[in-house]
């Protein structure tokens, strides 16, 4: 059974208040794509593991994991053991198998427990799930698997006892959880099987598997083509993960210290921040920041877990940010709100266009509504920065985008209230605001100071 550590109701909204500037050194907090992956590999693995920098939120995770049959135990914040019990070891599921909001915890579980020859009732997710099943499904029942679904209630996973291999080259570019999902069907079934991806994506299960010991093979073809292998039923070995810090959180930081350096203020914007993780998959906040100007260096470069990690030393700048025009295709809801944020306090329009439908709407609205000079249309983003910011609003945005926002209520005239319409909010970006000299608070939701950008 796991041996929860005592937690508070999480909080609703989160106000950030303006403060003089940021500066200082902070950790930052781990990323929970990689802690997801890691306790779940862990799980497998034959012996004791030990997971540090595990950010809040993973508890459902947890129990799950303790009702397939591992044993799982938090010692202090963030660090977790994992007692596993091989690849081939986890026990049928009593009840529901219910992994809260967690999208990439579901789809881990879908492609894991497909190849357990054990039938479980899958739940959660949140409403990332019904993506990824489009998509999976298909592979996985080449597998042997079979699924069935009432359409809303829980997934009925009917693992199968005999999995089989399989070469997976889907025509359109495969989704990164998908391709988790069939690496770890992958571990329990006999052979190789591969899923080849035309538009990498992100490779943090691939390093991951690689650091417990797994049969795996990546190779790179022409234009950008890129296969993973697994050959399976290779037990893990366990393995000491220490988390790599979200790099979008660390975004967030440098976003909201150098926002206080373009409104004049005098706090300056000397920070370090230890530990970020640099994934090239990840790392198109810093890219683009970069690109407006933003005098960063990383230090210190190393791995943690098969992943590059450095410190991140944001100098104050001798010139303001500039503007700049991309193309925001690849971009993940975070990565552009932190990008549009970012482009208030720089010289110049700021233009993204490529966007996907809907995504550029939530932002410009939530933006406006602070008083941001926006616009938006069903692929394009517009940003004119160089002018102050009110604030003194609530807005509501996904939880991917509260960073940004929180960020943005460091450098306005007035507080900025939080309020995520998805899943958990991302506590970890307020405490590391605050670490640095931030001033952010959690509040009740729907109690804001000023116009709300969902109405």
């Amino acid at each position: 059974m796991i041996q929860s550590l005592p937690a508070a109701a999480p909080p609703i909204s989160w106000t950030s208040t303006p403060v003089s500037g940021l500066t200082g050194t902070a950790l930052v907090p781990g990323d929970a794509a990689i802690a997801t992956r890691a306790l779940v590999l862990a799980a497998l693995a034959v012996g004791e593991s030990v997971v540090t920098g595990v950010p809040e939120g993973l508890a459902p995770l947890a129990d799950v994991l303790c009702m397939l049959g591992a044993q799982v135990a938090p010692r202090e914040a963030g660090v977790w053991r994992v007692h596993g019990v091989g690849v081939g070891g986890l026990r049928a599921p009593v009840g529901l198998v219910d992994v809260g909001d967690n999208a990439l915890a579901f789809a881990l579980l879908a492609g894991l427990l497909s190849t357990q020859g054990r039938d479980a009732f899958l739940v959660g997710g949140g409403p990332g799930s019904a993506a990824f099943l489009k998509t999976a499904l298909a592979p996985l029942g080449r597998m042997g698997a079979a699924f069935i679904s009432n359409g809303g209630g829980p997934l009925l996973v009917r693992g199968t006892g005999g999995p089989v291999p399989i070469d997976f080259r889907p025509r359109t570019p495969v989704p990164c959880d998908v391709k988790s999902a069939l690496v770890l069907a992958a571990l329990n079934t006999a052979g190789r099987t591969t899923v080849v991806e035309d538009k990498p994506t992100a490779d943090h299960t691939e390093r991951l598997l690689r650091h417990f010991g797994a049969a795996i093979a990546v190779q790179s073809q022409a234009d950008d083509v890129r296969s993973v292998s697994v050959t399976g039923e290779h037990e893990l070995k366990p393995a000491r993960v220490d988390v790599a810090g979200d790099v979008t959180l660390a975004a967030a930081a440098l976003v909201a210290a150098t926002l206080a350096v373009a409104i004049g203020r005098p706090g300056g914007a000397d920070l370090v921040l230890r530990g970020a993780g640099m994934n090239d998959h990840r790392a198109a906040p810093l890219r683009l920041l970069r690109d407006m100007g933003l005098d960063l260096a990383a230090e210190g470069i190393r791995e943690q877990a098969g992943e590059p990690v450095a410190d991140l030393r944001l100098r104050p700048a001798a010139t303001p940010l500039r503007g700049i025009a991309t193309v925001g295709a690849q971009l993940g809801a975070g990565e552009l709100a932190l990008l549009a944020v970012a482009a208030l306090g720089a010289d110049g329009v700021t233009s993204v266009r490529g966007l996907s439908s809907g995504l550029a709407g939530t932002l410009a609205a939530a933006l406006s509504a602070c008083g941001g000079a926006v616009e938006g249309g069903l692929d394009f983003l517009t940003v004119t920065g160089g002018r102050p910011v009110p604030g003194g609003a609530t807005v509501r945005v996904p939880a991917a985008m509260a960073p940004a926002f929180l960020a943005l209520g460091t450098a306005t005239a007035a507080p900025v209230t939080v309020v995520v319409s998805d899943g958990r909010f991302p506590v970890e970006a307020a405490r590391l605001l605050n670490a640095l000299g931030g001033a952010c608070q959690p509040g009740p939701g729907g109690v804001g100071h000023g116009p709300d950008s969902t109405r």
